[in-house]
């Protein structure tokens, strides 16, 4: 299977294993209905990912948790999501340090974050983001597993629309970020 650049690879907590097996013993499904994000953690007066662990139980500094927007199953890998992240409401600009995927029961099921230092997008008052991607979960037993989502008729394309858009704007906050340490270094 080649790698998708779009897809986020979380770790799945121990939280979310228990449920999973405990489900498939049980013969019942569980529900996987919200997406969250958050800033990651404190860095100097910013904010910075970090290295999830499977003993997480919650995001280190969560912002905003949404509904599933849209979604399907990927046959025996995981789900394609897509999630509306509201714009902000204060005025500020929040980066996405980090994103948790929970259950319908609230359990923390996987969670995505990184130390290099580029955040997956930003939350700003102008726009809301539309988080599309692919969630690979081949380590849990999918069978077991089902996604609760809002709009349910929205077309596929519009998940690679938006994640072709999510992968614009981390590139241009990414632009953004070396035009700021350029500007510090009075390379301008």
């Amino acid at each position: 299977m080649a790698v998708d650049p779009l897809a986020l690879y979380p770790v799945i907590t121990d939280a979310g294993f228990a449920a999973s097996f405990r489900a498939q013993g049980d013969g019942v499904h569980l529900e996987l209905s919200q997406v969250a994000v958050g800033r990651g953690i404190a860095n100097g007066g910013g904010w910075k990912g970090y290295t999830p662990v499977r003993g997480q139980t919650a995001l280190k500094k969560e912002d905003v948790r949404v509904p599933i927007l849209s979604g399907s199953k990927l046959d025996g890998q995981g789900f394609r999501v897509l999630a509306m992240i509201p714009r902000t409401t204060d005025g500020s600009e929040m980066p996405v340090n980090e994103v948790g995927w929970f259950l319908a029961t609230g359990e923390l099921l996987c969670v995505w974050s990184t130390p290099d230092g580029v955040p997956l997008t930003a939350r700003t008052p102008r726009a809301e983001v539309h988080l599309a991607h692919e969630l690979y979960l081949a380590q849990l037993p999918l069978s077991s597993l089902n996604i609760t989502v809002m709009l349910p008729d929205i077309p596929d394309t519009a998940g690679v629309l938006a994640g072709l858009l999510s992968a614009g704007l981390r590139t241009f906050i990414a632009d953004i970020e070396a035009e700021r340490r350029a500007v510090a270094r009075g390379i301008y």
